[in-house]
């Protein structure tokens, strides 16, 4: 698979992130604890306080961002963590970056030396092989087919980025440490952890995972690292303040990159579709071959599957017209007398048709009998089923627009996937 992501995916995805996060409201500043010294903080009191925001943290609205429920439920594919990941890239060569920026503003030599220190750690001393940025560039081509070389960084990336620089050069070093500290780096364990979960049921090896399972080891060290230093400006008047504001920031653009990214991937899937529709590109040749315009012969339906389950009286088949459409999916589907289809609830809408048999169909909470010659629309996600009353099957031309939803809704992807995997038909 080749799949470096080549550039923006449409003009719709604005520079300026929005933020899902923003919907709920705003968490009240913590108090100031007591235990003051001057105008700061005591060290007690000051770790106390920390412990808050890491609190506040492990509950924040940021980790409900749908790319991390769509990680969790396992809805992306390996073409979405190839777009993810190609668009992270840039977040993981600025890493070092935005500590070089603290740098620029840390008056302490004590600091200096430090953070100076923990980037030679990480970047430096281990072999080349071993350096993170060694690390992704293996994961982008190995376990997604992604060449590092030939990304093209969408605006939104670039903005996430920007801002992030931008939140350490020109805020106090008080709030610039919070900002790396506990923002951008405390949440990585957990985050790649998601990562890691969800890139695994993907079908990426985990010999391919090194870069993940390295951070989520040895970020522990550098967190308290650079949350020693967030401490060491706790006697400065708003200390806490500060440090909380400067936390909700970096996980306010965080977020905003990451709900960004998984529109991306839904664009991406439906861009092609849209791009051949704009440019009014037929799908039939001048002279199609008649075959791909009329099913006169049920011989050639495609078998799709079986269900049956006898004890739920559920007892159909489901063959696939081979109509070469891109919306629409066409199916014909038997109940067996006496028995009853599969019950169904999904993103597509259906046409039913009854081509022979009687029968009750049920949608929702209406039923209604059927016969020869009678339709019957099924809206999007309506709970729905038919019934074989008759004694021959009740036989059902299925009319979908499964070839739109299945590109635009990642269970209907996921699903259709497995369909692939189980019968061995490409939806």
């Amino acid at each position: 698979m080749s799949s470096s992501f080549a550039g923006p995916v449409t003009s719709a995805i604005e520079l300026a992130p929005e933020n899902r996060a923003s919907e709920v409201a705003k968490a009240r500043p913590l108090q100031e604890p007591s235990g003051t010294r001057g105008p700061g903080l005591a060290p007690a009191a000051a770790e106390a306080a920390l412990e808050e925001l890491h609190v506040r943290l492990s509950s924040h609205p940021f980790w409900d961002n749908r790319l991390l429920q769509a990680c969790r439920r396992n809805v992306l594919t390996l073409e979405d963590y190839a777009l993810v990941f190609s668009q992270y890239a840039l977040l993981t060569r600025s890493t070092a970056r935005f500590v070089h920026a603290l740098l620029a503003q840390c008056d302490s030599e004590k600091w200096c030396t430090r953070l100076t220190q923990a980037l030679w750690e990480e970047v430096g001393a281990p072999p080349v092989e071993k350096r993170p940025a060694t690390l992704f560039r293996r994961f982008l081509r190995d376990g997604l087919g992604v060449d590092a070389e030939s990304i093209r960084f969408l605006d939104t990336t670039r903005y996430f980025v920007r801002e992030c620089l931008d939140g350490c050069l020109r805020s106090p070093p008080c709030a610039a440490s919070a900002f790396i500290a506990l923002g951008l780096e405390a949440p990585v364990p957990r985050l790649y952890s998601i990562f890691v979960g969800g890139l695994t049921q993907a079908g990426v090896p985990e010999r391919h995972l090194s870069f993940f399972y390295r951070k989520m080891e040895g970020e522990h060290a550098r967190i308290r690292t650079l949350e020693e230093l967030v401490l060491s400006h706790a006697s400065a008047p708003g200390w806490l303040a500060l440090s909380q504001d400067a936390m909700e920031r970096a996980l306010e653009l965080q977020g905003g990159f990451l709900e960004r990214l998984f529109e991306a991937a839904q664009q991406r899937r439906l861009a092609p579709l849209l791009e051949r529709i704009q440019a009014r590109r037929p799908l039939a040749t001048e002279q199609p071959d008649p075959r791909t315009l009329h099913l006169g012969d049920l011989s050639r339906l495609v078998p799709f599957y079986r269900h049956a389950h006898e004890q739920r009286g559920i007892d159909c088949t489901v063959d696939r017209v081979p109509f070469p459409a891109e919306v629409l999916e066409t199916n014909m589907v038997r109940v067996a007398p006496g028995h009853r289809g599969e019950p169904r609830e999904h993103a597509h809408e259906v046409l039913l048709v009854v081509l022979s048999g009687a029968g009750k169909v049920q949608v929702r909470g209406t039923a209604v009998d059927v016969k020869p010659g009678d339709a019957v629309f099924v809206p999007r996600w309506a709970w729905h089923q038919a019934h074989c009353t008759g004694p021959e099957p009740l036989a059902l031309l299925t009319v979908t627009d499964h070839g739109l939803t299945r590109r635009a809704h990642e269970e209907e992807l996921l699903r259709a996937a497995r369909l692939k995997r189980s019968t061995g038909v490409d939806l």
